[in-house]
């Protein structure tokens, strides 16, 4: 038998989603499949929600390893560590955005001789925010807002004596929402930045650097999204899978 009850789960990499854990197979007993189509024809295709511009100013004193007499060249690139966008539940045409990431800057920079040195140091940055979206996120089951994308309801006869349930005999109604996610794209960036130079030494050289940037970045944010065609029969009837899964969210 295996052993399905540990507490670790084996991975590595701590970022990632573990796989899951290894399990026992039983026998099972089942009948034919009762099939129902709940939305004729349509495309699938990716929706940009919006483009925005998010906005963030950042201060941070960066310490030369060595004295300087002056900063030759300060080249900036922008690298997002994350980039994701979440459904607001009480509007579809809002959004939760959470950036992070850090401005990767190579120094050039004169030392206390003649020699030109190099010096690189990441400036992190992040901004969490609500968006507002020009088109709205959309869900697989059209009505997310009333009701939850998942939950588990118990059920339970009540035991010979009336005094309590049964607790031999029980079931459950449990549904899931696979909703597609939000996708978001880094399409350009900008760095306005001032320098502020100080600890001087006795010879006018100095080691610290006092950065104030305003950063900016340009994102795309999309999602994959169900775009149905007219059907010729008319509307999903009212005993489709989307009128199904209502009325058992609904009792939630």
């Amino acid at each position: 038998m295996k052993n399905n009850t540990g507490h670790g789960c084996g991975c590595n990499d701590h970022k990632a989603c573990p796989p899951m854990p290894p399990s026992d197979q039983v026998k099972s007993r089942s009948t034919g499949c009762d099939v129902d189509t709940f939305l004729i024809g349509g495309t699938e295709e990716t929706v940009v929600l919006a483009d925005v511009v998010v906005e963030t100013l950042v201060e941070a004193d960066i310490h030369l390893p060595t004295f300087a007499s002056d900063i030759k060249n300060i080249r900036k690139n922008v690298h997002l560590t994350q980039c994701k966008a979440t459904p607001d539940f009480s509007d579809p045409f809002r959004v939760k955005l959470f950036v992070e990431g850090y401005v990767h800057k190579n120094i050039q920079f004169v030392d206390g001789g003649s020699c030109v040195r190099d010096f690189s140091v990441n400036v992190p940055f992040r901004c969490f925010e609500f968006v507002d979206v020009i088109n709205p996120v959309a869900f697989p089951f059209e009505d997310p807002f009333s009701s939850k994308n998942s939950g588990n309801l118990e059920i339970r006869e009540i035991s010979k004596d009336g005094m309590s349930a049964d607790r031999c005999n029980f079931g459950s109604i449990t549904f899931e929402v696979n909703n597609e996610p939000i996708k978001c794209k880094l399409l350009a960036s900008f760095v306005d930045q001032w320098d502020i130079l100080s600890d001087f030494d006795n010879w006018g050289r100095f080691n610290k650097i006092t950065e104030k940037m305003n950063v900016q970045l340009f994102l795309k944010l999309s999602q994959k999204q169900q775009v149905a065609e007219p059907s010729p029969n008319g509307p999903a009837s009212a005993g489709s899978m989307v009128e199904r899964f209502k009325k058992i969210t609904r009792r939630r």
